[in-house]
């Protein structure tokens, strides 16, 4: 069954943290550029995950790019282009740094994910406005990747309309964006993704995967990058609840 469809799950979470280090952020599209260093405090986590990434969180996004659905890949490839700005402007991914690898979902999917893990990818988010075929989902899983199907910060099933506010957030990453539906759950996404790396100081799928439950914890409620993060290097337990609300 694939990993992260929505589903009821208990969740349970130790974080404690510790401001040390130094803190590096590379933002890029589907490029390879040169690492950005940013200094930030970097929390120790207590958790069982032993740290086995190496120090580079690769994003690989999966979003019809072309075809009938190629306003809704532009406006989630946008969204998760802000929010990977948003957090370089906030200070950075404690101890790591960001890549994001966009392919298209709407072409050869196979090809796509082949293509993801020769990349290095550590965790794959799926279009927003398609429920992933249960064979694409098997085959990023069993590559050793993360999945996160973004239909899961869908209100039922339907990308979120963004308002005016967001909307023209959206279009400062791509100004000739035709629809921004979808865009709020890959920013929803890759904010998620960096939190869940950050609560487990580690960038492996594995551990990932374990960070996405442990930042829907609770009790305390946090709206942004920057809010999150700060509450985590305060030792506090979070519930992340960005544009999409609280994930499914």
């Amino acid at each position: 069954m694939p990993r992260h469809l929505p589903r009821a799950r208990s969740r349970r979470a130790l974080v404690a943290a510790a401001a040390v280090g130094v803190c590096l952020l590379a933002l890029t599209g589907c490029t390879t550029e040169s690492p950005v260093v940013v200094p930030s405090p970097t929390p120790t986590i207590t958790s069982t995950v032993v740290p086995t990434g190496d120090g580079v969180l690769r994003i690989g996004t999966l979003f019809p790019t072309t075809g009938d659905a190629a306003a809704s890949g532009a406006a989630q490839v946008a969204g998760a282009q802000l929010a990977a700005r948003n957090v370089s402007d906030e200070g950075g991914v404690p101890g790591r740094t960001i890549e994001l690898i966009h392919r298209n979902s709407a072409g050869d999917v196979a090809a796509a994910v082949a293509d993801l893990v020769a990349r290095g990818a550590d965790v794959v988010l799926w279009d927003a406005a398609t429920t992933p075929a249960e064979e694409v989902a098997a085959s990023v899983t069993e590559a050793g990747l993360g999945f996160l199907a973004l239909g899961e910060f869908a209100n039922g099933g339907t990308p979120l309309a963004t308002d005016e506010d967001f909307s023209a957030r959206l279009r400062t990453a791509d100004p000739g964006l035709a629809a921004t539906a979808g865009g709020a759950e890959a920013y929803d996404g890759v904010i998620v993704t960096a939190l869940a790396a950050t609560s487990v100081a580690d960038d492996a799928a594995a551990s990932i995967e374990i960070g996405w439950d442990l930042i829907a914890a609770g009790p305390t409620v946090c709206t942004s990058w920057g809010e999150c993060v700060a509450a985590l290097v305060d030792t506090q337990s979070i519930e992340y609840q960005g544009i999409t609300g609280v994930r499914s």
